[in-house]
């Protein structure tokens, strides 16, 4: 069953930026991993995320997001 979330989600740089409020589905069993790359998909083409893995075999997976 999907659920809707409200995510902030910095947008901007290090010198001037700000939250900005997006509403994305999310599905049981995802990570916010997999939120995050809907929310890229469908409504921040220009998000930059970088993650590690997520194989999801030894619980370190990780992840940076720049706005």
């Amino acid at each position: 069953m999907a659920r809707k979330l409200n995510l902030r989600i910095w947008r901007g740089d290090a010198t001037d930026g700000g939250l900005k409020n997006v509403e994305v589905e999310a599905n049981e069993g995802e990570v916010v991993l997999d939120v995050i790359h809907r929310v890229q998909a469908t409504q921040m083409g220009d998000l930059a995320v970088r993650w590690n893995c997520t194989a999801g075999k030894c619980g370190s997976c990780s992840m940076e997001i720049t706005g």
